[in-house]
């Protein structure tokens, strides 16, 4: 690969940003492991091993940079944040201070020499590129995929060479006495616009950074309770889904392939879009409306914010005969149920002699087709093991609530980690198998952080973004049991939470242009939950029906005063239904009495 002295350099350095590293927002903080980490944002991701170096930035669907490290460092201690990461690193020569943080615009990074020392670094990296430039603190990689752009400050001593179709790039710098070596690196399709990005990279703020991340726990869902860690996981995971949304071609989807439903790509990229929904991102998540989940996610999109429905792209292929026809039993219970959330959503707009029939059409649908056995035909049941090979339709139904359907019995054994595990765990939550459905769930969230600071895993990916989604999903769905209907400004949250919770505190739940608050309080036999509207033009009527760990004789109060209401008993709890206006604050007790 020949270096070409024509390709065109910025004219003068840019000024790089000092970083500091993450502080206190969503950190995993320790002595580095031989685990992966992630750092990622909408457009940019930064694949790397704790005890070693940058293994991948992938930056606008392009590999901007391939095994970023410092020569003869090993990973010592480690701060991570969704977008950040400040590790030390250990050599012969003492400790370096290193400091990534992942842009829209591409990647910053930092590395200082403690004690005010003057130090003698050298970086290792891989570039994409057919034709190379490197003149003073930039470099310039050309190639099929676009223009790479870097600059290093101060300007070290360059060597590039051919490296396996790409090039291999050594930067020796050295660090003055109470300065730091900054990296900034970025890609465009074309010289104009790598350049116009190098300059924005010199605005990038961490501030911002952790201020979106404090958005993850403030603007949109958030959560605080008595159990460890669940509130910072919860927000990762929103974390991840946001980056996870910046790219088309997010790979996770695409190692995917050749899986059957529904942990197929299609699928994987509608559990990522209903996932998003559930913790009430202020972006429309992208929706594949030809597939089965993202017709389910459309609707339930259009549910939620109460946006006009027309047109429905993709809805031929929901109500194809011949679709039908080839539908196993996991496919049938979803589009049953994507069509009985589109009539909800089309009604308002496409009037309800066109809901009707797409009630009509979901209610032909069977979820009971035959199945061989070793005395001939038999039916099988929506639960576990209903169909050799297919595990999933019992979880399906349950955890999508669909209705007539028979009480999911969960596995024996627990599934797999990843979605599927996650699944079960919304299922057992809304047919009554609390104390297991929870149990899952906790396990879901610790593997997230098994194998490093928010990688949920799922076969043999290591950082599933359909995995992540189904945090926000179990949560809001299956713990708190939250459906919305923006149009007619209806709100259903049905808790049912652990017996050993005594305090949860949730806001950010949306619904169309409003958001409500609720919490939760236990003591000496008194369940108390307060919920307020805290946002929107008009109240939402709340639709409420908690179960408690209460006898079924208990009293429920509303706003202090006995209420007449039923409290009836179910899966061994007590459980009411009410109706309430959120014109103001409610509060509503259920007590032993």
């Amino acid at each position: 690969m020949p270096c070409d002295p024509s390709l065109a350099l910025p004219p003068a350095p840019v000024a790089a940003p000092s970083l500091t590293g993450p502080s206190d927002t969503l950190i995993r903080a320790g002595p580095a492991r031989p685990r992966p980490f992630l750092l990622a944002v909408p457009g940019c991701s930064v694949r790397g091993t704790e005890t070693r170096g940058v293994e991948e930035v992938e930056h606008r669907a392009r590999i901007l940079i391939r095994r970023l490290s410092v020569a003869d460092a090993t990973g010592g201690n480690a701060l991570l944040a969704p977008a950040q990461a400040r590790r030390e690193l250990i050599g012969a020569h003492g400790s370096v201070l290193e400091t990534l943080l992942a842009s829209a615009e591409g990647l910053l990074g930092q590395w200082t020499v403690p004690g005010g020392r003057t130090g003698d670094l050298t970086l290792l990296m891989s570039l994409s590129g057919a034709a190379w430039r490197a003149d003073g603190p930039f470099v310039r990689a050309d190639g099929p995929e676009g223009v790479f752009l870097l600059q290093l400050l101060p300007a070290p001593s360059w060597s590039v060479r051919e490296e396996r179709g790409g090039l291999a790039v050594t930067a020796r710098v050295r660090a003055p006495a109470g300065e730091s070596v900054r990296l900034l690196a970025t890609s465009a399709r074309d010289w104009a616009g790598a350049s116009a990005r190098l300059l924005r990279l010199g605005v990038v703020s961490e501030r911002r950074t952790e201020s979106e991340l404090v958005a993850q726990r403030s603007r949109r869902l958030r959560i605080h309770t008595d159990v460890e860690e669940l509130d910072d996981r919860l927000a990762w995971a929103a974390a991840r889904l946001d980056a996870a949304h910046g790219s088309d071609g997010d790979v996770v989807h695409e190692l995917a392939s050749g899986e059957s439903f529904p942990f197929d790509p299609d699928s994987r990229r509608a559990w990522c879009a209903l996932g998003m929904l559930a913790t009430g991102s202020v972006r429309h998540p992208r929706i594949i409306t030809s597939s089965l989940l993202g017709a389910l996610a459309y609707a339930r999109a259009a549910l939620w914010s109460g946006a006009r429905v027309d047109g429905v792209a993709g809805l031929p292929a929901l109500t194809a005969a011949e679709d039908i026809a080839r539908d196993s039993l996991a496919e049938s219970v979803v589009r049953r149920a994507a069509l009985l959330e589109l009539a909800d959503a089309i009604e308002p707009w496409q009037g309800r002699e066109r809901a009707t029939a797409l009630r009509a059409l979901a209610a032909t649908l069977s979820t009971d087709k035959p199945a061989p056995s070793a005395g001939g035909l038999r039916l099988p049941t929506l639960g576990a093991g209903a169909v050799p090979g297919d595990p999933v339709a019992g979880a399906l139904g349950a955890a999508l609530e669909l209705p007539g359907r028979l009480l999911y019995v969960p596995p024996l054994d627990d599934p797999p980690p990843g979605a599927l595990r996650a699944l079960t765990a919304w299922a057992c939550l809304n047919d009554g198998h609390l104390e297991r459905g929870v149990a899952l769930f906790r396990r879901h969230i610790a593997d997230g952080f098994a194998h490093g600071a928010g990688l949920w895993p799922d076969g043999g990916r290591i950082h599933d973004a359909a995995s992540a989604a189904l945090v926000p999903l179990v949560f809001v769905h299956g713990l708190l049991g939250v459906r919305g209907d923006a149009h007619y400004g209806r709100l259903r949250m049905a808790p049912r939470l652990p017996k050993h919770w005594t305090r949860l505190d949730v806001s950010g739940l949306a619904v169309g242009d409003a958001t409500v608050r609720m919490s939760y309080e236990a003591t000496a036999g008194l369940h108390r939950f307060r919920i307020a509207q805290e946002s929107g033009r008009v109240p939402l009527m709340l639709i409420f029906e908690p179960s408690l760990p209460a006898p079924s004789d208990a009293v429920l109060r509303v706003d202090g005063t006995v209420a007449d209401v039923e409290v009836g008993a179910a899966w061994g709890r007590a459980r009411a239904r009410l109706q309430l206006p959120l014109d103001k604050e409610r509060e509503v007790s259920l007590s032993a009495e």
